[in-house]
């Protein structure tokens, strides 16, 4: 007769344990990687479970959990003096000058045409900053301010580079006189980018501006199309406004009449007083995605929607073509909610990237409005305003009431 002993089940599993890491094949593997420092090329981040892995989608916020701790901000520009910036644009054909647009703060002083102050008056008046090799030991700036800033450049909110070396600004102000002029006379602005030329006035002529048009007050954003044609947040209207200032007139001259204005979406916009509303043009798609900052949302417009509608009144430079453009629909990307006063905005690889002014929170989208990732700078409320990609791939933005530059860099 034979007996057989049973077994107990821990000491079955210990033997099948030992058997399997014993077997060919089944040797415990180390982990490829402990930190980033030990990945590289297409795969720089050391994961949970110790792989080389790539940077996940919005990862110019960072790739951890979005404190303010998560990432670095390196400073890379900070004004001379007390001032506010409100936008920022690299170079398209210097990638190396990053420039910024400044402004004076509000003043209470009087700038009218018979109560007029100095100090007043030049509150008026906007400035640029050019910023050669940000963020690098060679980092250097210089100034720029149009001898008649105090009416092309007033109070702007936002800058766009064009084609051909040009770039444009438009100004948060009703009129570009003196500020009891009862015409709403202001507009956006277009400009020389060759630093030689911008800010010179030739003799006898008025500034440096190379075209102007006096249809959009208080316009609050800005992004460009094609030639000399752009787009404008016009605060005034609640509308998008499509400007083309077709051919300029040459530095320092007055004609504005052959350019061409189209309002669409009049009233479904609005306006917050002092935070810029920026906006991006996906020249692929033609789709123009735009900081609804007082309705709390991204809405996106297509631009080559609607139809010819009725004419523009006033019509102050006596155009030919300034009407309105009916049948044109804003579509909703991020509804109210998550975003409280969204000002900057950009559009990097498929990803929209937007600043809330009202709580210092970058936000990254999809272009359906899924969120991504999000960073909290930890930055006081009121901070944020216009953004900027690098060459470098990284994400540089202003500080509005201190009007510094930051650039964001990843902590792996």
């Amino acid at each position: 007769m034979t007996f057989f002993r049973q077994v107990p089940p821990l000491l079955l599993a210990l033997a099948a344990t030992a058997c399997t890491a014993s077997e060919p094949g089944h040797e415990p593997t180390e982990p490829e990687c402990r930190t980033s420092a030990q990945c590289s090329g297409d795969k720089p981040l050391c994961s949970q479970q110790g792989a080389c892995v790539s940077l996940p989608a919005g990862y110019p916020l960072g790739v951890s959990d979005g404190s303010p701790l998560s990432v670095y901000f390196v400073p890379v520009y900070q004004p001379e003096r007390p001032l506010e910036a409100t936008d920022l644009a690299f170079h398209p054909d210097r990638p190396n000058e990053l420039w910024v647009i400044r402004r004076e703060f509000d003043s209470s002083k009087p700038c009218d045409e018979k109560n007029k102050s100095a100090q007043g008056c030049s509150a008026l008046e906007g400035t640029l900053a050019v910023v050669f090799d940000a963020g690098t030991p060679q980092v250097s700036w210089t100034t720029f301010k149009d001898p008649n800033a105090w009416h092309f450049m007033r109070r702007p909110p936002a800058l766009a580079f064009g084609d051909g070396g040009t770039f444009a600004t438009v100004g948060e102000a009703r009129t570009a006189n003196f500020l009891d002029d009862p015409v709403d006379y202001m507009g956006p602005t277009l400009w020389s980018a060759d630093l030689s030329k911008f800010a010179v006035q030739p003799p006898g002529l008025n500034g440096s501006h190379l075209d102007m048009v006096h249809a959009a007050p208080f316009a609050m954003g800005i992004a460009h199309e094609q030639g000399n044609a752009y787009w404008v947040f016009n605060g005034h209207h609640g509308s998008l406004d499509r400007f083309d200032f077709m051919q300029d007139h040459g530095p320092g001259n007055e004609f504005h009449g052959d350019a061409a204005v189209k309002r669409y979406v009049t009233g479904q916009l609005a306006r917050v007083p002092n935070i810029p509303s920026h906006m991006v043009l996906d020249k692929t798609t033609r789709q123009l995605y735009v900081a609804d900052t007082g309705h709390g949302r991204i809405v996106k417009l297509g631009i080559d929607s609607g139809s010819p509608g009725a004419k523009l009144v006033p019509n102050y430079d006596e155009l030919q073509t300034a009407h309105a453009v009916d049948g044109a629909a804003l579509v909703e990307v991020v509804a109210t909610g998550t975003l409280t006063a969204p000002s900057g905005i950009e559009l990097y690889q498929g990803l929209l990237y937007v600043s809330d002014n009202a709580t210092s929170r970058i936000y990254a989208f999809d272009l359906d409005g899924n969120l991504v990732r999000q960073l909290d700078t930890g930055m006081p409320p009121g901070t944020l305003a216009g953004l900027a990609f690098g060459s470098d791939d990284l994400l540089y933005f202003v500080d509005k009431p201190k009007a510094m530059v930051y650039r964001i860099e990843r902590i792996l």
